[in-house]
């Protein structure tokens, strides 16, 4: 089953198999997702993590865009450096 999702409305819209399964979240202004997980960053920052469209847990600060691979969430800062977390733990920044 292929999962993606794109920002609308300041929401998250999760589709499978191109079909719409949801709508979360709030002041979203960027999402992505590893079929599994899916990070947004809201406009005040922070980082968000979603699992079947439930919360799990809130992270991070100064955060502009956001990747997600195999569990980890590479994201993006304002001042142009890419935090790294796994399980919401920061792992490195570079």
């Amino acid at each position: 089953m292929a999962i993606t999702v794109r920002v609308r409305n300041g929401r998250v819209e999760e589709y499978e198999n191109g079909s719409h399964r949801r709508t979360y979240g709030s002041n979203i202004i960027a999402a992505s997702t590893d079929g599994r997980l899916v990070a947004a960053v809201t406009s005040s920052g922070r980082v968000e993590e979603y699992e079947n469209g439930s919360h799990r847990r809130t992270y991070g600060s100064n955060a502009v865009g956001v990747q997600v691979s195999g569990g980890c969430v590479a994201v993006q800062t304002s001042n142009g450096r890419t935090e790294e977390y796994e399980n919401g733990s920061h792992r490195r920044t570079y």
